[in-house]
């Protein structure tokens, strides 16, 4: 089961996103800010980070840089969702790029892109 880092300040956000991503077959970790999803990928590494722009202790593009600088966590897809897309640097080398609002659909067919997964479970026929 693949991992992924849900970084966000707003926890109703992390909520929804963390119940949807887990129905789509993911293990799911969260935190509130950069720093904090340092910390705990550091500790873990997951396999894909989702991360807000805006957000206090670390922004999303600090928390991208940080990652870098990490040789066990460079190599980590990281996803960028903003509210404000003008504010969020574009020359980072992000996995995606996501602008709030936004459906799940949306986000659920990056990831699997991202992670080379099969199609998301929202989207397959039955």
């Amino acid at each position: 089961m693949k991992t992924i880092l849900l970084v966000d300040d707003e926890y109703s956000i992390v909520e929804v996103l963390t119940q949807l991503l887990e129905e789509e077959g993911y293990s799911v970790a969260s935190a509130a800010n950069g720093q904090e999803a340092l910390e705990l990928a550091s500790a873990s590494v997951p396999d894909l980070v989702i991360t807000d722009q805006m957000m206090p202790i670390m922004s999303g593009s600090e928390l991208f840089l940080a990652l870098e600088k990490r040789p066990s966590l460079a190599k980590v897809p990281v996803i960028l969702i903003t509210s404000a897309p003008m504010a969020a640097p574009r020359d980072l080398r992000w996995a995606d790029f996501i602008v709030k609002p936004f459906e799940f659909d949306e986000l659920a067919r990056v990831i699997h892109r991202v992670l080379r997964d099969t199609k998301p479970r929202a989207t397959r026929a039955t």
